[in-house]
């Protein structure tokens, strides 16, 4: 079943994550084609085209699949493969044409737009091909898109945490045709200690349990970079509070494995620096707290239901009154919290993470207003 456009896979095993990611490198291949070469067509108006895909043991289903998803055929030097779902966005980039009008089109004339694009676009095409179907169509000269083997990156990551951190545990890993994730949570004391110092720095003490978390993720679909994000995990119930920006590494022209190590060398640096920009925060004093999360929310982007209910937790455990920004940024995380227990994709997930983490690059004085904010169809008053 790994063939379907949302086949996704968990482990809890790092062993069997790397195994499952070595057989995906095997069966996978990279094709490079001239971009006026390739062409897209309709599989339900081309009957004959799909019986001259390539033969493999699941390969009625993989036209089913296809049917029930993109309807899509792209015709490869000589051989024709069906579209996967993740393929349809850097199609377009590669087409050089975008707008949510395409995929309203009708699958033949969705084809033939992109096809009249293609033509006219010069430059060679890096064609991803996994499962029978084709996942990827990226720029393929050498400025272009850049590959990094799945394997070999998550191998220096966890040769990284294994070497350098003491109570290092592979948390879990993730792989879809859209992305793939691994995390390792660590009780490192060294890694920690200047979270639990800049507590005590305010007249705070730190959770009586306390660790971190490394996460990697990459994509070959153009999804993600090779990016690292570091967070901390508070109390039994290992609530997150995510510090700052990743370290990342776009897939251009002159990303390397190498250049992916170096950024993994930098994670404790990059800790420490993101530990002591919360610092900041507990010199900042806002009044209306409630305000503050809803503004900030908004801005980047978080669901109005989800923001409305984070706010609403937020008032049910505050005094009332005025608070540090700190304070203000930890009941923001818990939204993640709350996306957790009800279930949001890992996808949604990881894109809840990174909103959160743009936070902190705007000031939060900017939302600090009083009066009633409308979320949704709620009156939330937040004149706390």
């Amino acid at each position: 079943m790994k063939f379907r456009d949302d086949f996704a896979a968990n482990f809890l095993s790092q062993e069997k994550f790397m195994e499952f990611l070595d057989q995906v490198e095997t069966n996978a291949q990279w094709e490079n084609y001239p971009t006026n070469t390739i062409m897209v067509f309709s599989a339900e108006e081309n009957p004959g085209l799909c019986d001259m895909i390539p033969a493999q043991e699941s390969k009625e289903k993989i036209l089913k699949d296809t049917y029930a998803n993109t309807g899509l055929l792209l015709k490869v030097g000589e051989t024709y493969y069906p579209v996967g779902s993740t393929t349809i966005k850097t199609l377009e980039n590669r087409a050089r044409i975008s707008g949510n009008a395409l995929q309203d089109l009708e699958r033949a004339k969705f084809a033939s737009v992109i096809n009249d694009c293609l033509q006219v676009t010069k430059g060679q095409a890096l064609i991803r091909i996994h499962e029978g179907k084709v996942r990827a169509v990226h720029g393929g000269d050498k400025s272009d898109y850049a590959v990094l083997s799945m394997p070999e990156l998550f191998e220096v990551a966890a040769l990284y945490m294994r070497e350098t951190y003491d109570r290092v545990k592979f948390s879990k890993g993730y792989f879809s045709h859209l992305l793939t994730t691994a995390s390792w949570e660590i009780r490192d004391g060294e890694l920690l200690d200047c979270y639990r110092e800049l507590l005590l720095q305010y007249g705070q003490s730190a959770p009586s349990e306390l660790s971190a978390v490394i996460r990697v993720d990459s994509s070959d679909v153009a999804a993600s970079g090779a990016n690292i994000f570091c967070s901390l995990l508070e109390g039994p119930e290992k609530r997150p509070l995510i510090l700052g920006n990743a370290l990342k590494l776009e897939h251009s022209g002159a990303a390397t494995i190498e250049a992916f190590a170096g950024n993994v060398a930098q994670i404790f640096a990059r800790h420490r620096e993101t530990v002591e920009g919360l610092g900041k925060l507990f010199h900042v004093y806002v009044n209306y707290p409630a305000n503050v999360m809803a503004g900030l929310m908004n801005r980047v982007g978080i669901g109005k239901q989800l923001t409305a209910q984070t706010v609403e937790q937020f008032k049910a455990g505050h005094m009332g009154g005025g608070c540090s920004g700190y304070e203000v940024y930890c009941g923001i995380c818990e939204c993640i919290f709350l996306a957790q227990s009800r279930g949001m994709s890992v996808k949604g997930l990881l894109d809840l993470e990174e909103m959160v983490s743009r936070i902190l690059t705007y000031r939060m004085h900017d939302y600090d207003i009083p009066g009633v904010v409308r979320i949704q169809t709620l009156l939330v008053a937040l004149s706390l």
